[in-house]
């Protein structure tokens, strides 16, 4: 981690063989200064000391959501449009296995995991999907 990681969070766009994407349900829903509420998210967090992004996003992952992945490529990074000066950086992400290798570590974050088709998305999130994820899964 260097000194800029600390502003990051790094969200990871997990795909599966049949083209869905895995969302998580937080546990504890977010009020943005907006009035919107985060309650379906990627799966993803904070950056540890000396850990790089796509080591951050597999790490979450892994913890909420039980699967193995490998980040493949960076989608795309915007300014998070809740917290001033935080960037949120989106990773395009494989299964390396097609199950859960271990039961999800935080259940205390993540009420319930999903795959879903990505036009579903837009009725799951109550708030908006970053351009470049959109275009990325061909829902722009």
């Amino acid at each position: 981690m260097n000194a800029e990681s600390k502003n990051f969070i790094n969200l990871g766009v997990v795909l599966n063989e049949k083209g869905e994407v895995l969302l998580i349900q937080r546990v504890k829903e977010e009020k943005g200064k907006d009035g919107s509420v985060l309650r379906w998210a990627f799966p993803g967090g904070k950056q540890k000391f000396e850990e790089s992004r796509e080591d951050c996003v597999e790490r979450e992952v892994l913890a909420e959501t039980g699967y193995q992945i490998k980040c493949t490529k960076q989608i795309s990074l915007r300014v998070h449009p809740q917290i001033q000066h935080v960037i949120i950086a989106y990773h395009l992400c494989r299964l390396t296995e097609p199950q859960p290798i271990q039961k999800p570590s935080e259940p205390h974050e993540v009420a319930q995991i999903k795959w879903v088709k990505p036009k579903e998305m837009k009725i799951l999130f109550t708030t908006s999907l970053d351009p470049g994820v959109a275009k990325e899964l061909k829902i722009a």
